[in-house]
């Protein structure tokens, strides 16, 4: 079993480099203080330079165990993680080298031949990373172009639901649940549109220029009719703004059936699915 995994380290393609072995979880770092214990205890001779280098040592090891642990957890993070950019710094590496060294300087405290304690630490180095495994040293996912479409098309999808989210709040300081619902059901229909996109492809990139132009001719449209209130807002300009947003929601629909966006589904499919996936989205958050 353990040279099962010593090979597993070597492994291309199934290699603890990659999150493949050696889960964090199966590995209980803190235990180690238990096994290097009785080592320390050789510093212990009664003498003050004794104690402090005991201390030394604990701190070092302590220092080691700690890379370890932050290691661990950022070992598992990439595993449970769809894509992951490898670690920055190399803590489990960092942390085995740490407690190689100072087994090795125990070691020397009673072994004079000093090649015997590079020996072990040598051994404690490779029995760390059989243990431990290696940091993660590749990007995961990064390299295929669907996830990053998928990536890229959902922060343009959340930028874009939030915008909408926005202009929703600026129109309901009118107070008007009439034409607050009529807004809201024009936009839910933008926004099931895009929910019918593909995000592992380009499409949702080559659309959201024209979403945002129509962001913005519906947010301009939503101040003015914000800044008219400030006097009384006339049965004409409420007539109005409704149909100047229905208008461009209309076009843009017609443009985006024409791209095979939502195709064979009507508005309120369309509507019923943006708020169940709204729903979904804010029972996670």
């Amino acid at each position: 079993m353990t040279e099962q995994r010593f090979n597993n380290l070597l492994d291309d393609q199934d290699s603890a480099a990659l999150g493949k072995v050696a889960p964090a979880e199966e590995v209980p770092v803190g235990f180690m203080v238990l096994a290097t214990c009785p080592l320390i205890l050789w510093l212990l001779d009664g003498t003050v330079a004794g104690l402090v280098s005991a201390v030394l040592i604990i701190a070092l090891f302590g220092v080691g165990l700690l890379c370890l642990s932050v290691g661990q957890k950022a070992h598992l993070a990439y595993d449970s993680a769809e894509v992951a950019a490898r670690p920055k710094i190399p803590f489990k590496l960092i942390g085995s080298i740490i407690v190689a060294l100072v087994v090795g300087l125990l070691a020397t405290t009673k072994i004079g031949n000093p090649a015997i304690p590079t020996v072990i630490s040598l051994s404690t180095f490779i029995l760390c990373l059989i243990s431990f495994g290696l940091d993660p040293m590749r990007d995961k996912g990064l390299d295929n172009p669907a996830m990053k479409n998928r990536i890229v098309n959902a922060a343009l999808y959340q930028t874009i639901d939030d915008r909408c989210e926005d202009l929703l709040h600026v129109l309901a300081q009118l107070e008007d649940d009439d034409l607050f619902e009529r807004t809201r059901a024009a936009v839910n229909t933008v926004m099931g549109l895009l929910g019918t996109i593909d995000f592992t492809t380009s499409a949702f990139q080559r659309i959201t220029p024209s979403v945002n132009k129509l962001l913005d001719k519906l947010q301009a449209e939503v101040d003015a009719l914000v800044s008219a209130s400030e006097d009384k807002i006339t049965s004409f300009q409420r007539k109005k703004f409704l149909i100047k947003v229905q208008t461009l929601v209309d076009a843009f629909e017609t443009r985006a059936r024409k791209n095979g966006l939502g195709l064979g589904r009507d508005n309120f499919e369309l509507q019923t699915d943006l708020l169940f996936n709204r729903m979904n989205r804010y029972r996670a958050a």
